[in-house]
């Protein structure tokens, strides 16, 4: 097998904002190498809609701070939402530094509002497609010290001394040797291990698997976040919460408020109405009769429902998997226990989202702690050793055969039956020394979903610690 040697100050694993903040401001006598798994598009970043949330037009960010707190049910860090928040009160002018353009009316921004949020602060970029443009705007920023490798699977990363000192993975089919200063996992989160998802299909957990096996240590894998709409069509396709912001509402066959029963009706927290649409016998339709210029704020949605031949003024939608609250465990400045390792965005446990995410503060997240991440990583050269790495010996067939368990259990209601099945089922996999790409990648892909599974065995609290015993030493392997 040919190999490809690289040795950089930075390297940041991931392609979408969180990735893309750090690479913008890093100082540009670093020599800095962003991977992306796929085509650099092939991120989250670039499919959210919502826009991103600032209280850049308000006197204080006291409101979106208590908005935050209240929907994370009081389990976020204060601290770190504070500093979220307040940090983020300038995101919007500093985004328009970089060049994007945010959408305004006659009255000034033409800011939304979403689930959850007391006030209007949601800032778009092209209606519906704010990730798209800001993606675009800034990727075309990036600085010459930048390089850019699409197609590169990172499977391991490697220590010295105590240290991170680079990755293994593979660009394409060649396998690929990096020699680095300092790693920043920016791979996103977990909602590509399933089909019902919001997510694109590459984000499958990578990013906790590597932290994992170099020591860091994760936390609060069991907070997942189920998007109520996603467009119940044969495959998923995310509709924004902006559109309940704009007077859309959830109603039954018969044209019932379904959420008329909570003070913030359609608008409610996401983890409330996901579980009540989970709830509901029937088809569950968002009504947009009262929502004004709809093709022109909406754009993508009034597409996609043209393309599906679905009348747009009765959508019908489930919930999916959108958005994972636990991660790596980092401090303020995205440090991880490791030196030399850092992470930031979705992959990151940063205490900002707690049990439920307020909606649109994704972005900012990213933006915020991606420039915090900036400002704090220190490069130090180490020796590269290179570990012999192995993988599972999984058929592409079988593969198929234990995502599409995951699927079962990855769910808004887990049957921990189901879980326990996967986990036993997976736990005397067979190993081998003979990589391919694939392998990496469906490797790196069930070692993420064991973890979540053990994670949500052990928070249930009807588990039953001896039934799961003789699995307990494979479980994180």
């Amino acid at each position: 097998m040919s190999l490809q040697f690289e040795k950089v100050d930075v390297l940041i694993v991931g392609a979408g904002l969180a990735a893309v903040t750090v690479a913008l401001h890093l100082p540009h006598t670093l020599n800095v190498l962003l991977v992306s798994k796929h085509e650099v598009t092939s991120a989250n970043s670039d499919l959210a809609q919502g826009g991103i949330a600032s209280s850049y037009l308000e006197s204080s960010s006291v409101d979106h701070e208590r908005d935050t707190l209240v929907a994370s049910k009081l389990a976020a860090m204060p601290d770190r939402v504070y500093t979220l928040v307040e940090e983020g009160r300038s995101a919007i002018r500093d985004l328009e530094r970089f060049g994007v353009v945010f959408d305004r009316d006659e009255t000034g921004y033409a800011v939304g509002r979403e689930g959850a949020h007391g006030m209007n602060r949601i800032f778009h970029v092209g209606g519906d497609e704010t990730g798209r443009h800001v993606m675009a705007t800034l990727r075309r920023q990036l600085p010459d010290n930048v390089t850019v490798m699409e197609h590169v699977l990172i499977d391991s990363l490697l220590k010295s001394d105590g240290r991170v000192s680079g990755a293994t993975g593979y660009n394409g089919e060649t396998r690929l040797h990096v020699q680095a200063g300092a790693v920043v996992l920016a791979t996103g989160g977990i909602g590509g291990l399933i089909d019902w998802t919001s997510n694109c299909r590459s984000v499958t957990g990578d990013g906790l698997v590597l932290a994992h096996e170099v020591g860091a240590v994760l936390t609060n894998l069991s907070r997942i976040q189920f998007h109520p709409t996603l467009l119940a069509v044969e495959s998923p396709h995310l509709v924004t919460e902006a559109l309940r912001g704009a007077g859309a509402t959830l109603v039954d066959a018969s044209g019932r408020h379904v959420m008329a029963y909570h003070p913030l009706g359609s608008l409610a927290p996401r983890d409330e109405v996901a579980r009540t649409l989970t709830r509901h016998d029937g088809v569950v339709y968002l009504d947009t009769s009262r929502v004004e210029r709809i093709a022109e704020r909406f754009p993508k949605l009034v597409a996609t429902c043209d393309a599906h031949g679905i009348d747009v003024c009765q959508i019908p939608v489930r919930p999916g998997l959108h958005f994972h609250m636990g991660g790596v465990d980092v401090d303020a400045d995205g440090r991880t226990a490791v030196a030399g390792l850092y992470a930031v965005g979705e992959v990151a446990d940063s205490g900002v989202h707690g049990k439920n995410r307020l909606a649109s503060n994704s972005l900012l997240e990213c933006w915020v702690f991606g420039k915090r991440v900036a400002a704090t990583v220190t490069v130090e050269e180490k020796p590269l050793t290179v570990n012999e790495t192995t993988v599972y010996e999984v058929s592409l067939d079988l593969f198929s055969r234990y995502r599409q368990q995951i699927g079962e259990w990855l769910t808004i209601s887990p049957q921990i039956g189901e879980i326990a099945s996967f986990l036993e089922n997976t736990q005397q996999l067979v190993q081998t020394k003979h990589m391919s790409r694939q392998l990496s990648e469906q490797t790196l892909s069930l070692k993420a979903a064991r973890l979540l599974a053990r994670a949500m065995i052990e928070t249930e609290d009807g588990y039953e610690q001896d039934r799961f015993a003789r699995t307990a030493d494979g479980i994180s392997k």
